[in-house]
C-alpha cells in the first residue's frame, strides 16, 4: 500500500458532454412521420423493420439458403406470437401480410430440342 501512497495523478482533461442522439437513426428515416410512442413493443418493432429493410439487398451478394430461411422461420414466428397475443389469439399470418397469400407458381420448364427424336428430314428420297 506504501507504493501508492505517494504516487501522482496527472488530471485528465475535461471531456467533451457527447452529442444529443437523433430521434431516429438515419436507418429509420422513413418511420419519420410516425409519433413519437414511448411504448416498448412499437420501439422493438420499429427496431426491426429499420434492421431487416435492406436484407434483400444483402441477399443478392451471399447464398446462404438454408441458414436465411431457418433465421427467417424463426423471426416470423416470434412476430406471429406477438401478433396473436395482441389479438387475443385471432390474428394469423395472412393478417399482417400486405397482399394475399399465395404460393409461386409452379414453373414448368420448356422442352428442349434434344429431348424430342431426331426429325427425318434428311431421308434419302426413293
Amino acid at each position: 500500500m506504501r507504493l501508492f501512497r505517494f504516487r501522482r495523478t496527472t488530471p485528465r482533461p475535461a471531456t467533451p458532454a457527447p452529442a444529443p442522439a437523433p430521434d431516429f437513426p438515419a436507418a429509420c428515416a422513413d418511420m419519420r412521420p410516425l409519433p413519437k410512442l414511448f411504448s416498448p413493443l412499437i420501439a422493438e418493432m420499429m427496431a426491426t423493420y429499420c434492421h431487416t429493410k435492406h436484407l434483400a439487398g444483402l441477399a443478392q451478394d451471399e447464398r446462404c439458403p438454408s441458414e436465411y430461411q431457418l433465421v427467417a422461420r424463426s423471426i416470423i414466428q416470434h412476430v406471429l406470437e406477438g401478433w396473436q397475443n395482441q389479438t387475443d389469439g385471432r390474428g394469423t399470418i395472412e393478417d399482417l401480410l400486405l397482399g394475399p397469400w399465395t404460393s409461386r407458381p409452379t414453373v414448368v420448364p420448356e422442352p428442349h430440342a434434344a429431348d424430342f427424336p431426331v426429325a427425318r428430314e434428311h431421308r434419302v428420297a426413293s
